[in-house]
């Protein structure tokens, strides 16, 4: 809104400019003082509002100080008509800097904070997938311990039934059975050393 009001100022400027110019000429005949301040005012409003109709443009920091510099030189002629053109059409080209300024420094802010927010979502999901696998690694641990006393128990049964067996392929059997599990058991205790070392070492990082 505040732009298109700079816009419209603008052309009003613009337009009421040349009138000015006429009104100038006609009260002062011949001064070329006020026909050269006058031109170069008219040149300096028809930028000025060339920039400003470009979207994203604003007056340049060497534009600004052209127009502070022709607006001294004016003000320093006495024309009261060409005084009041030059300080509004400063005014304008400042104020227009000004909103483009703040509009940057708006979007300098809402980038660090969408940078911030997204720094600590991906924080919180990689704390989330850590406590995730350390909660997995646990489980795994547990499971595994438990399976090899469940097949620590099973061949110790097995060896027991060896030994009471009634005939040869029946004692086979048992002692087939009693070096399954116990396979088993070593490879289930190995697993669940792994888990808790993986546990360990992730908890070590969650600390």
């Amino acid at each position: 809104m505040k732009r298109r009001l700079v816009v419209a100022s603008l052309l009003v400027l613009v337009g009421t400019g040349f009138g000015f110019s006429q009104e100038g000429r006609a009260t002062s005949p011949g001064d070329e003082l006020y026909d050269e301040l006058a031109a170069s005012l008219d040149r300096a409003e028809a930028r000025v509002a060339a920039t400003v109709l470009q979207d994203g443009v604003v007056v340049s920091a060497e534009e600004l100080e052209a127009l502070i510099t022709l607006n001294r030189q004016i003000r320093g002629s006495l024309y009261g008509d060409l005084i009041d053109r030059s300080d509004l059409l400063l005014l304008l080209a400042r104020e227009q800097v000004r909103i483009r300024r703040e509009m940057e420094a708006q979007q300098i802010r809402f980038d660090l904070m969408l940078l911030e927010s997204r720094q600590e979502e991906r924080s919180r999901k990689r704390s989330t997938s850590r406590e995730q696998v350390l909660r997995l690694s646990l489980a795994t641990t547990l499971a595994s311990f438990a399976l090899a006393f469940t097949f620590w128990g099973l061949g110790e049964m097995q060896d027991q039934m060896y030994f009471q067996a009634a005939t040869v392929d029946e004692a086979i059997v048992h002692r087939r059975f009693f070096q399954v599990f116990t396979i088993g058991s070593l490879v289930s205790a190995a697993v669940g050393v792994a888990g808790a070392g993986v546990s360990v070492s992730f908890f070590a990082r969650t600390r």
